[in-house]
């Protein structure tokens, strides 16, 4: 019976995290974003990560990036978008690159790439 019971709250334990991980923005691929705030927004932030994926034709490039200090997030994979088409020369599938990006209007959007 113990059992039982500890195994019903570990289950519970675990939905209840899931929820309030989802619901704070952690994740990415079909999941929230991560959330910055206010003092963040549209200023430029410094990250590191492998490209994982690349569409031109979306301007959308898929990163795995190293943990970000500076907003407080864990290291994770995440779409960002690409406005400036000639920063497509320097985003190469594989690739490790050194970039910025800005929190604009509901989207991450890397505006420098080396």
């Amino acid at each position: 019976m113990k059992c039982i019971a500890s195994l019903s709250m570990l289950l519970s334990l675990s939905i209840l995290f899931s929820a309030t991980a989802q619901s704070a923005g952690m994740g990415m691929n079909g999941m929230e974003m991560p959330v910055t705030d206010k003092k963040h927004q549209n200023t430029a932030i410094a990250a590191i990560g492998v490209v994982k994926q690349v569409d031109r034709d979306k301007g959308i490039v898929v990163i795995a990036h190293e943990p970000i200090k500076s907003l407080g997030w864990s290291a994770m994979t995440m779409d960002f978008s690409v406005e400036d088409m000639r920063l497509f020369d320097k985003i190469k599938q594989g690739r490790k690159v050194h970039f910025e990006f800005r929190h604009v209007a509901e989207k991450y959007v890397v505006t420098v790439v080396k």
